[in-house]
């Protein structure tokens, strides 16, 4: 096995890794977040205009991006 090859081996690795703890990080995230938002008596109408989706986010931009090609 070449220095390459391991180092490829050990980023994959690492990757896997990484993967892994943002998961387990993500849910603990989400967890306070949704308390936070109990806690705090947040409703959806407060989060209006300010969580924008991605879905919204690219048809907006492909909107500018027909109207700039016409």
């Amino acid at each position: 096995m070449t220095r390459v090859d391991e180092i490829n081996a050990q980023i994959a690795k690492l990757e896997a890794e990484r993967e892994d703890a943002m998961m387990k990080e993500r849910a603990n995230v989400l967890a306070k977040m949704k308390a936070d938002i109990k806690l705090y008596g947040f409703k959806t109408t407060d989060f209006k205009g300010v969580l924008a989706t991605r879905k919204k986010r690219g048809t907006a931009a492909k909107k500018v991006a027909t109207k700039k090609a016409k």
